[in-house]
């Protein structure tokens, strides 16, 4: 039995996880099925099931940090944790490339973001024993990461030349499988927007897909901590429904608590997902994809690595591999019309979650806390990165915001 402290960046009292959350939230199940006793640290010492909870803080890390065994971060977490807490075994889960995410922020936030993050992240990558990835595409990333650091060394390699024992790939999991009502409606999910995605496109798609099937409709769903996430393109989607005249066919509804959401995805015949191509679509592994399959909801999607491999291998969606309302449309009328490749995509889904039961996709988290380790060699070929911290003047904001130089 290991004593395992969870640190989690994310609120969990409201019982609305984003993907963070919903992580954590199931990796405290796994962890405690296995005879752990976790206690997990969160902003608002949110309550988990079968934990132990506190509130993410100081006074909190520095007591729990002396009484675990194992400590388990994600985010921007790392930095209280490793200010504050005492030397643990330590796994950094990387399963957000959050430092990719972000770069969308730099026109309207400046660099400090772009620095605390990379600042966040150089520490993380110096600091942990053991990390986590999402994708066999983020391990590559994180390893040429791990190198540039000299976390992956001469010495590493010569005792693990695979480097399993540095980092792993532990995807994001799905829930045990339920069953599903079959709705009897043309009614689309999108879900949260963040600002990576494409809302626009959604939205354009749609509505030329009224012109064939006239009463098709999409749902967003409004961010539960939106203190934490930018809203540009949930401001700019809200504009534009309105802008349009599509207020009665594009609805925005408030985010479904965790242990509720089945009956809500019982409401839709299929899920739609758009965003334009970037190094962020190469690296991200699209939380709502699996929730979206677990749901029985088959997918309408832009194309990504990693997505696409599971859509094409399960036969659970339909990815379209241009920025086109009208290809988008075309394949949402597709599917809609045919029931029996509707049904054949719900077995593919169903296919998909006995697959990737949470259990076995945190199979290398099990066993680190089996067996915690620290890696006595981490500072062997440390290079340390001074990363500026200094804010952006006023004068620098304008000079960004009139795209020049004066």
């Amino acid at each position: 039995m290991t004593r395992v402290l969870l640190v989690c960046p994310e609120p969990l009292g409201h019982r609305q996880p984003a993907g963070i959350g919903i992580r954590f939230i199931e990796m405290t199940k796994v962890l405690v099925g296995d005879g752990h006793v976790v206690t997990v640290l969160s902003p608002d010492a949110g309550a988990v099931e079968g934990a132990a909870t506190s509130t993410l803080a100081p006074e909190s890390i520095a007591e729990m940090t002396g009484k675990h065994d194992a400590v388990v971060v994600q985010g921007h977490a790392t930095n209280a944790l490793f200010a504050h807490g005492k030397p643990l075994p330590t796994v950094v889960d990387l399963y957000d490339p959050f430092i990719i995410e972000n770069l969308h922020y730099f026109a309207d936030r400046g660099a400090e973001v772009f620095n605390h993050d990379h600042s966040t992240l150089m520490s993380s990558i110096a600091r942990g024993d053991f990390f986590l990835c999402a994708s066999d595409a983020q391990r590559l990333f994180y390893l040429g990461v791990l190198l540039a650091a000299g976390r992956l060394s001469p010495i590493s390699f010569e005792s693990d030349p695979h480097l399993d024992s540095l980092i792993r790939v532990a995807p994001f999991g799905v829930q045990p499988p339920r069953a599903h009502l079959r709705a009897h409606s043309h009614d689309l999910l999108f879900g949260g927007i963040y600002d990576w995605y494409d809302p626009i496109l959604a939205i354009d798609a749609v509505a030329i897909a009224r012109n064939s099937i006239a009463d098709v409709t999409l749902t967003f769903t409004t961010h539960p901590n939106p203190d934490l996430t930018p809203q540009g393109k949930a401001a700019e989607a809200i504009a534009y429904v309105r802008q349009r005249g599509l207020s009665s066919v594009v609805k925005f509804e408030p985010w479904v608590q965790y242990d509720k959401r089945g009956g809500f995805f019982d409401r839709f015949a299929l899920a739609l997902l758009t965003f334009r191509q970037s190094v962020e679509t190469d690296l991200s592994m699209r939380t709502r994809v699996f929730d979206y399959l677990w749901g029985g909801l088959p997918i309408v999607t832009s194309s990504a690595p990693g997505t696409d491999e599971i859509l094409a291998r399960y036969d659970a969606g339909s990815v379209i591999d241009a920025d086109d309302a009208k290809a988008f449309a075309n394949a949402i009328v597709a599917m809609l019309r045919d029931d029996a490749r509707l049904q054949r995509m719900t077995g593919g889904a169903a296919r998909f979650v006995e697959d990737h039961q949470w259990p076995r996709v945190l199979e290398p988290l099990r066993e680190f806390c089996s067996r915690p380790w620290i890696d006595r060699q981490k500072d062997a070929f440390a290079v340390r990165l001074q990363v500026p911290e200094r804010p952006p003047s006023i004068l620098d904001r304008l000079k960004r915001r009139i795209g020049g130089a004066f």
